[in-house]
């Protein structure tokens, strides 16, 4: 079930909400926390219910885990459950991956499985994971309706945020009652996560992924058109997940319970450090507090510390997916994150701070560019499609359009996109060009850099009557938007 559907927003989260506080108006808190299990499973479910028994046998194994590890179990049974974790993680999600560059290594025809990769693998085996070391550090024990809330709570369950015990299970010992308060927060940040969702990130999805098609198919797009694909996926990429992590946090609102914040306007990093700090915030939390401490961190030495980083971000790349663009996007930015630590050692070395304006504009355009340019290999479907467009971008493939794309683009953007746009574009260019999506994108550039995000507003919304209006005009043309797709699509963090 998505969050960007009618049968969510219209069925599923009413009927939630009626029934969780009305379970609570009666005092019935157990049963509450039951509902909302129940109403989880019931929401991971529903796209695809063979793999609920998956689901079950990980939390049953690793409460049973957490229960050892709570009473003194020793290290033996954390890394029987860290071990248990990671091979079914590898197991779905990587064994195609291995299997096929086996194949092609040693020139053997071992038959792939095709195994469907179970939603949400990768979050909730990571969050348990979490769990169980801090068992093993901290011996909290907690019931196992707690525990199973912890995993399974649904605004969180599918994309994260990765969250922490600490911050989730005392919330559920003190569920309140209906909060207005809340409420209206939590629909105002929904409100502008599902307009970032279904209205900027689906519209540049479409030039994404028909310039990334394109590419795939071996076609040579030119300089302007590799620009605008690779923007394109980049701002796609920031409003879906920023979209989907202010939903998350909005629907949780309305149960008054609040998640950590996930996504801090990361594309104003003037630093590739600044931007793993605002970039899905509670994984690199995930990868600090239970890799990159653990290896040592920055205590044993600046060789040791550039080490640490390396094999932080390799893992961030496996993560997020089974595949040779995951693999290098992920060593592109450990590379970066070395270069940057040596930078700053340098510097520090030398005594010398840099605080001026054009040095602060050259580090961002720098840090943006190279995001830009890694997101390349993050979404083409090889590496031959992620050069390719990579070479169009520095003018490899020629300046003006070619022929043979110009009619390809245009039947499957220019028109598709005219057909939902068409009438307030023409009000603002006159003309369908390509100087519309440069406009748009130049928009959603500027609204990554200045725009205030959902949280540094929020508080103004419950007392701003203008601010309501706003968040009722973004709602309204978020459900018509909905209404006008001929399908619902997924957010792009739902492939990892």
């Amino acid at each position: 079930m998505l969050f960007n559907s009618y049968i969510f927003i219209f069925a599923f989260l009413p009927l939630m909400l009626l029934g969780y506080f009305s379970l609570l108006r009666f005092q019935q808190s157990l049963f509450a926390k039951l509902f909302l299990i129940g109403g989880s499973f019931v929401f991971y479910g529903y796209w695809n219910i063979k793999y609920i028994p998956l689901l079950l046998f990980s939390i049953l194994c690793n409460y049973c885990l957490a229960s050892k590890l709570s009473r003194g179990g020793g290290k033996k049974w954390l890394f029987l459950g860290i071990s248990l974790n990671l091979s079914v993680l590898g197991y779905f999600k990587y064994t195609d991956f291995f299997l096929e560059n086996f194949n092609s290594l040693f020139h053997s025809s071992l038959p792939l499985p095709h195994i469907l990769l179970p939603l949400a693998i990768s979050f909730f085996t990571f969050q348990q994971i979490a769990y169980l070391y801090d068992c093993y550090k901290e011996r909290q024990k907690d019931s196992l309706i707690d525990y199973c809330l912890f995993v399974v709570f649904f605004p969180q369950l599918i994309a994260g945020p990765i969250v922490h015990h600490k911050e989730m299970i005392p919330q559920f010992n003190a569920l309140k009652s209906f909060n207005l308060e809340n409420f209206c927060k939590g629909l105002f940040i929904f409100s502008i996560g599902l307009f970032k969702k279904v209205v900027i990130a689906d519209s540049f999805a479409l030039y994404a992924n028909n310039g990334f098609n394109a590419s795939f198919n071996g076609i040579a797009l030119n300089f302007f058109e590799s620009w605008l694909t690779s923007l394109s996926y980049t701002f796609e990429l920031y409003f879906d997940f920023s979209g989907y992590c202010d939903m998350a946090i909005g629907i949780a609102l309305f149960f008054n319970l609040k998640l950590p914040i996930n996504f801090n306007s990361p594309y104003q990093a003037l630093n590739i450090q600044e931007f793993w700090k605002r970039w899905h915030m509670t994984l690199g939390r995930f990868f600090n507090a239970y890799v990159y401490i653990p290896l040592g961190g920055s205590k044993e030495g600046k060789i040791k510390t550039l080490r640490n980083i390396f094999i932080v971000f390799f893992l961030s790349g496996i993560w997020h997916g089974a595949g040779w663009g995951f693999v290098l996007w992920g060593i592109l930015h450990a590379f970066a994150m070395i270069v940057h630590r040596i930078y700053r050692y340098c510097l520090e070395g030398l005594g010398i701070s840099f605080q001026g304006k054009i040095y602060k504009i050259l580090c961002w355009v720098l840090t943006f560019n190279f995001v830009n340019a890694s997101w390349v290999f993050f979404r083409s479907e090889n590496l031959q499609s992620a050069f390719l467009i990579l070479k169009g971008m520095i003018g490899g493939n020629g300046i003006v359009l070619p022929s043979g794309i110009e009619g390809y683009l245009r039947e499957n953007i220019i028109q598709t996109f005219h057909l939902k746009f068409g009438a307030f574009l023409e009000n603002v260019s006159g003309s369908y060009d390509y100087k519309t999506l440069l406009i748009f994108t130049f928009l959603a550039l500027l609204a990554s850099l200045f725009a205030k995000n959902s949280f540094q507003i929020s508080t103004k919304a419950q007392s701003s009557l203008g601010w309501n209006f706003f968040c009722a005009f973004l709602l309204t043309l978020s459900l018509i938007q909905i209404y006008t797709l001929d399908y619902n699509p997924v957010f792009l963090y739902f492939n990892f």
